[in-house]
């Protein structure tokens, strides 16, 4: 029988991965979100954009807080996404579920939005919209749904651009709907949309 001395014995080696970071990315306002891996939005709000064959830019998705934004389908292409706000955003592998789910919210987003696009005239196109980002962003009391254009940064172009219109259009509008009671303010940004068929005063 042959004795090994301690000299030679080998210890056994193991290797330790260091564990996987999650990455996190904060981005400014008009900032690209990179479309090469999956984020959940933290904090701010974003836009995703593609053109129309004029050239125009066509908005088909407004993403929130919480929202999941996987890589744009290759069928979608060409298309963007844009920051409106300061916005933080985290990497994530969601579930089938999951992405199912998103998948579904995009379809049923860029639905809407082309259909409200194609509403007559402009003031209606706009009302639509404006009801339509309350449903999904905004705060519903007993007055009707409460809107903050300010922390969403939608300015009067952004929502020209959404609508397909001008920002002098936009400011009618918005004048208009203000003195016929359809929409009226709360603070000196807040928008406050009635419930459906109602009017303020």
């Amino acid at each position: 029988m042959v004795s090994l001395s301690p000299s030679h014995w080998r210890p056994a080696t193991m290797t330790i991965q260091p564990p996987m970071r999650t990455l996190k990315l904060t981005l400014e306002s008009r900032s690209l979100v990179p479309s090469v891996h999956c984020w959940r939005v933290n904090d701010g709000y974003v836009r995703t954009n593609t053109w129309s064959p004029d050239g125009e830019v066509v908005t088909i998705g407004l993403a929130g807080p919480g929202d999941l934004l996987p890589p744009p389908r290759p069928e979608w292409q060409p298309t963007e996404r844009a920051c409106l706000t300061r916005t933080l955003l985290m990497e994530v592998t969601p579930s089938q579920e999951e992405l199912t789910a998103s998948l579904h919210s995009q379809i049923a987003q860029m639905t809407t939005l082309l259909r409200i696009g194609r509403l007559r005239p402009v003031d209606t196109r706009l009302l639509h919209l404006l009801r339509w980002i309350g449903e999904r962003f905004g705060i519903v009391n007993s007055r009707g749904t409460l809107l903050s254009l300010q922390e969403m940064n939608l300015t009067h172009r952004v929502l020209a651009e959404i609508c397909g219109t001008t920002r002098v259009s936009i400011t009618k509008a918005l004048s208009h709907y203000k003195t016929a009671g359809m929409i009226g303010t709360q603070g000196e940004v807040d928008l406050l949309l009635p419930h459906p068929h109602r009017t303020l005063y």
